[in-house]
C-alpha cells in the first residue's frame, strides 16, 4: 500500500504543481507530470546498470561453485549476490514508479487523440458507463491471458531442458 501511495502522491503533486506554476489549465498539469516523468527517466541508465548487477553476481556465484573454488571465494560471491538481489528490488520499484507516471501521460494523450478524431471533447472517462466498464474487464482479461501464455511457454521450455538433460544422461551416463 505504501508504494502505491507514493506513486499516487508523485502523480498528484506533479500535476498540481504544474497547474499552479503554469496558469492552472489541464495541459499545465500534464506538463508538470511530464517533467516529473522525465526527471525519473533521466537516470534510467544508472537504474539499468544496477538492475543487471544481480544476475551477473548470481552467475559469478554459480561459476565459483562449479569450479570448486575455495570457500572464502564463495562467501564473497554470496555477499555480492545478496547486494545484487537488494539492488534488483530497488530498481523494480523505480521502474514501476516511472512507468506509472508515463502511463498517465499516455492515457491523457490517448484521450486527446480520441477527442480530436471524434470531435467530442473528452476530459474525463466515466467508469460507470457499461462500455468503459467492459473495456476495463477486457483489459484485465488480456493481462491474465498473456501471463498464462508466458507461464505456459516457460513451462514448455523448462520441460524441453529437462528432457534434453535426461537424454544426455542416457547417452553418456556418469
Amino acid at each position: 500500500a505504501i508504494p502505491v501511495g507514493i506513486i499516487a502522491f508523485a502523480l498528484l503533486s506533479s500535476y498540481k504543481l504544474g497547474r499552479s506554476a503554469l496558469g492552472g489549465g489541464h495541459n499545465a498539469g500534464l506538463f508538470g507530470t511530464a517533467v516529473a516523468t522525465m526527471g525519473m527517466l533521466s537516470t534510467v541508465v544508472f537504474v539499468l546498470a544496477m538492475d543487471v548487477f544481480g544476475p551477473i553476481t548470481d552467475n559469478a556465484g554459480g561459476i565459483v561453485e562449479m569450479s570448486d573454488q575455495p570457500e572464502h571465494v564463495r562467501d564473497i560471491t554470496d555477499t555480492l549476490d545478496a547486494v545484487g538481489n537488494t539492488t534488483k528490488a530497488i530498481t523494480k520499484g523505480f521502474s514501476v514508479g516511472s512507468a506509472s507516471l508515463a502511463c498517465f501521460l499516455l492515457f491523457s494523450a490517448f484521450l486527446d487523440e480520441v477527442s480530436e478524431v471524434s470531435g467530442v471533447k473528452l476530459e474525463a472517462v466515466d467508469i460507470a458507463t457499461p462500455e468503459v466498464f467492459e473495456g476495463g474487464f477486457a483489459g484485465a482479461t488480456l493481462v491474465v491471458y498473456f501471463s498464462g501464455q508466458c507461464m505456459t511457454a516457460v513451462g514448455n521450455a523448462a520441460q524441453e531442458v529437462v528432457n534434453n538433460v535426461r537424454a544426455q544422461f542416457r547417452a553418456r551416463p556418469g
